[in-house]
């Protein structure tokens, strides 16, 4: 099983990825921060760049599934075709969209990426609506992230069935 998990940089999506982490057997993380940061360190945030990375991540989940992992991967995850491919390539495959306001990002800016000039999804690329999502979830960085992910493994363990 692969669980896409998709949103803008800063929305979320590490964080609930290692919240579903914790309740889901036989899984693991691969987050699209860590690739960048361990395998593909020679690749800029270019829109070429972030496809290739897009790509390779692809081909990372895909490998993890047919081993028998079951896989969480948050990416921003900005080409529509690649989910698209997704639902072929990938044996189960759920799509989340972690939906959160550009102004509560912008303002937290944790990582700094909104303070960028250039190639910052979400401000001169653009961030395209996810392709079928399974769920959406609105994330208002509050306790209500502990609904929101029983609600997901609620969902998970019904499309498991």
């Amino acid at each position: 099983m692969v669980i896409w998990i998709i949103g803008l940089s800063g929305s979320g999506k590490s964080f609930y990825a290692k919240e579903i982490k914790k309740k889901i057997s036989n899984s693991i993380i691969v987050d699209g921060d860590e690739v960048r940061k361990h395998i593909t360190t020679e690749l800029g945030y270019t829109f070429k760049d972030r496809k290739e990375n897009s790509l390779l991540i692809m081909k990372l989940c895909s490998f993890l599934e047919s081993s028998g992992f079951n896989v969480i991967c948050p990416i921003l995850s900005i080409f529509p075709q690649h989910q698209k491919k997704n639902r072929k390539i990938f044996k189960k495959y759920y799509q989340i969209y972690i939906e959160a306001s550009k102004e509560d990002i912008v303002l937290r800016n944790k990582k700094k990426i909104y303070s960028l000039k250039k190639n910052v999804v979400g401000k001169d690329i653009k961030f395209p609506k996810p392709y079928k999502s399974n769920l959406t979830i609105k994330n208002n960085f509050d306790q209500t992230y502990k609904k929101n992910v029983k609600k997901i493994i609620s969902l998970i363990k019904r499309w498991e069935k």
